[in-house]
Parts: C-alpha cells; sequence; structure tokens
C-alpha cells in the first residue's frame, strides 16, 4: 500500500526514503484509528490523508527554503499538520506544537513516540498567551499555521513569537488573496510581507503560501 503515498508525493517532484514512507504509513494507521474514538479530522479515507494532510504539509518545504536546524513553531497544529509531516521530511526541524485544545496535544504526545520523532515541546495553551511568554517571545526562526483563524488574527499571534529574521509561513487555500490592508497590519506589527506563493495539489486543490518575514 505504501507505493501509493511515494506516488503521490512524486508528482509533486518530492522524493521520500523508506524510513519517511515507513513513518507516514504508521501516521495514517495511528489517525485513522484514533480519530475512531475522538474526531480530530473530517478528512478520513486513505487517499484524502496523504494529499490533503500529509503532502499539503510537506510540499511547502519544497517551494520555500527553511534553514537547518530552524527552531518552529506550530499555531493550531491539531491533529499534527503541518508540523509532523514536516518533521518526517526535514528531521532536523525542531518543532515546538502549540494547541489550545486538550484532545489534540493528548494525540500528539501518544503520536510522536510511535513515529520515534520528538518534538521540542507539546504546549497545550492558547497563540495570544504563549506571545506574551518571555520565553517564547522572538524565539522562533519559523512559525507555521495551516487552516487556523483568519490573516490579520493569525499575524497577531505570530509577530511576537517570530525571531528577526525568521519567518512566518501561512497555510491558505488559494482564493484567500492578500491585500493591502493585510501588509499594512503586518507591518505594524513587525512582520514584513516577503511574498506569497500560489500552488496546486496534484488532485487540483488550489493553495497559497503567504509569507512574513520577521
Amino acid at each position: 500500500m505504501s507505493n501509493d503515498i511515494r506516488e503521490r508525493f512524486g508528482l509533486s517532484d518530492i522524493s521520500l526514503s523508506e524510513i519517511q514512507v515507513e513513518k507516514m504509513e504508521k501516521m495514517i494507521d495511528f489517525l485513522s484509528e484514533y480519530n475512531r474514538k475522538v474526531n480530530l479530522t473530517a478528512i478520513t479515507d486513505r487517499a484524502g490523508i496523504i494529499e490533503k494532510h500529509l503532502l499539503d504539509s510537506v510540499l511547502p518545504l519544497k517551494l520555500y527554503n527553511v534553514r537547518e536546524e530552524a527552531a518552529c513553531l506550530d499555531i493550531g497544529t491539531g491533529a499534527g499538520f503541518p508540523a509532523v509531516p514536516m518533521m518526517v521530511f526535514r528531521p532536523d526541524l525542531r518543532f515546538t506544537l502549540l494547541d489550545a485544545r486538550r484532545k489534540r496535544t493528548d494525540y500528539l504526545g501518544l503520536l510522536l513516540p510511535e513515529l520515534g520523532i520528538r518534538a521540542e515541546e507539546i504546549i497545550h495553551a492558547r497563540a495570544e498567551e504563549l506571545g506574551k511568554s518571555e520565553k517564547y517571545k522572538k524565539r522562533f526562526d519559523m512559525v507555521t499555521a495551516r487552516a487556523v483563524s483568519d490573516m490579520e488574527t493569525l499575524l497577531k499571534y505570530a509577530a511576537p513569537l517570530v525571531k528577526r529574521g525568521g519567518v512566518f509561513m501561512a497555510m491558505r487555500g488559494a482564493k484567500e488573496e492578500m491585500d493591502g490592508e493585510l501588509r499594512k497590519i503586518g507591518d505594524r506589527l513587525g512582520l514584513g510581507f516577503e511574498r506569497e506563493i500560489v500552488y496546486r495539489l496534484p488532485g487540483g486543490d488550489g493553495r497559497r503560501l503567504v509569507l512574513f518575514r520577521g
């Protein structure tokens, strides 16, 4: 069955090692089983998980160069997307996983040992709370957020957490165009708009990667 993982990633010119494919297979099995007890995702079919969770999480790392051993924070990580597939694809990335719902952080605490990977921290808290903590202010080289909240709110969440020269990477739907007002909001918060990359998943779903620089 693992060939479908390799083939789907190959359509986006991404090669996976045997170990990476094995970890993604474990992720699918673990999510599918756990989701029967605790609702973590509405996408439950295998093909959907591969394309709309796993590939969708990893593809930005092919479109945007993230430096080695970057300290990363995933806001509203949910079932671990995009952070966990990114960690499988780029084991050097040092991720902190943040979510406001306990059922999600509990799930991640069980998932990561199954995959043989570790996060810097798994934090049960709200992003606005983390931004007020001296421990986390301006700490991260990259802050990610996938399908979380609206852009204005996300900019407010991310701004205190991105270090100078770091990047805020927002993964959005292709129709959510950036406007001048959002760029002004970013500027006021200390996040300068860098660029946006519009692309599609192999199945045709449009995506927009919006990047701000700290």
